[in-house]
C-alpha cells in the first residue's frame, strides 16, 4: 500500500473507532434493540455448543458476544474484538456485572487479528463488514484464525422499508459531506449476491444465508432521533451544520406524520444472516 493510501486508510479508521466512541455509552441500548434482536438470531441459527472457542469481530456492546457465551457454556471461551476504546470499555464492564469468566474482549484491528492460525471454532461479525476500510484483509483475517471446519457467521442489512423511503431522499437532498464520511460509501452487502462474492474471495464455501424481517416500533419521533445518534447513522448526521441539522430534523419529524400509529412509528428492518464452514 502506498504511503499516502496507508496514511488515509489509518485515518478513515481512526474516525469510524471515533464515531462508535461517541455513540458507544447509548449504542443499542435505547429505543428498540434491533442489533441485540438480529444478534440473538444469528447466534441461534449457528447454535455454538458447549466448549467452543468463538471469536466475535467488531463486537460493539455485546449483541453476539453475550448470546454465544451463553450457548458455550463454562468450558466455551467467547472473545470480542472492537475498534474503539469506549465501547471496549463499556462491553467489558457489563461482562464485569454478568460475572462472566467465559468472555473477553479486547481492543483491537478486525485487519490485524492479534491471534494465531487455527485458534477459533466460529467467526462473527454482526452488522460491521460494511464499515471496515479494507473487508478483504479482514476476511482473510477471520479466515486465517478459523479452525479446519470451523464456520463464520455475518449479518448485513437488506432492503428498506419502503414506507421510509423518503428518508435517503432527504439525505440525498441535506447536502451530506459524503467526503467527510467516506465508509458509508463501501459495499453496502445488502444483497446475497455481494455478501457471497465477498466471503466466496475470502476462501469460505458452502453459504447460507436467510433474509429476516423484523418491525421495531419507535414510540416517538423523539426516540427515533435518539436511536439515530446511537449507532453509525451518527457518521452521516455529524457532517452536516447546526442549521442544516436543526432543518433535517425537522423536516424528518415532518414526514413521519403520515407513519404515526396509535402505539408508535413502526419500522421493518432486514437482515440477511449468513453464515459459512472453513473448508477442511
Amino acid at each position: 500500500m502506498q504511503d499516502q493510501a496507508r496514511i488515509q486508510h489509518e485515518q478513515m479508521k481512526q474516525q469510524i473507532a471515533a464515531g462508535f466512541g461517541r455513540a458507544a455509552t447509548t449504542y443499542d441500548r435505547v429505543g428498540p434493540h434491533f442489533f441485540s434482536y438480529f444478534g440473538q438470531r444469528l447466534v441461534t441459527l449457528t447454535s455454538p455448543v458447549n466448549g467452543m472457542r468463538i471469536l466475535d469481530v467488531a463486537a460493539g456492546k455485546g449483541a453476539i458476544l453475550f448470546p454465544v457465551a451463553e450457548h458455550i457454556g463454562p468450558t466455551g471461551h467467547a472473545v470480542g474484538i472492537d475498534l474503539s476504546e469506549q465501547m471496549v470499555q463499556e462491553t467489558n464492564a457489563e461482562i464485569m456485572r454478568r460475572e462472566l469468566r467465559n468472555a473477553e474482549i479486547h481492543l483491537m484491528d478486525a485487519e490485524q487479528l492479534n491471534f494465531p492460525d487455527a485458534s477459533f471454532d466460529g467467526v462473527y461479525c454482526g452488522f460491521a463488514l460494511f464499515f471496515l476500510p479494507s473487508i478483504n484483509d479482514a476476511l482473510a483475517e477471520c479466515h486465517r484464525v478459523l479452525k479446519p471446519g470451523g464456520y463464520i457467521a455475518v449479518s448485513t442489512w437488506g432492503k428498506d422499508d419502503t414506507r421510509w423511503s423518503w428518508y435517503g431522499e432527504l439525505l440525498k437532498a441535506s447536502n451530506i459531506s459524503w467526503d467527510a464520511a467516506p465508509w458509508v460509501r463501501f459495499q453496502a452487502l445488502n444483497n446475497e449476491k455481494d455478501v457471497h462474492r465477498v466471503l466466496t474471495e475470502a476462501g469460505f464455501q458452502d453459504l447460507h444465508t436467510i433474509t429476516e424481517e423484523r418491525e421495531f416500533v419507535y414510540t416517538h419521533e423523539e426516540e427515533w432521533w435518539n436511536i439515530q445518534w446511537s449507532h453509525g447513522m451518527r457518521h452521516i448526521l455529524e457532517t452536516l451544520s447546526p442549521v442544516a441539522l436543526q432543518d433535517f430534523k425537522h423536516e424528518t419529524f415532518h414526514r413521519m406524520q403520515a407513519l404515526k400509529q396509535p402505539d408508535g412509528l413502526h419500522q421493518i428492518y432486514t437482515a440477511l444472516l449468513t453464515w459459512d464452514k472453513k473448508p477442511l
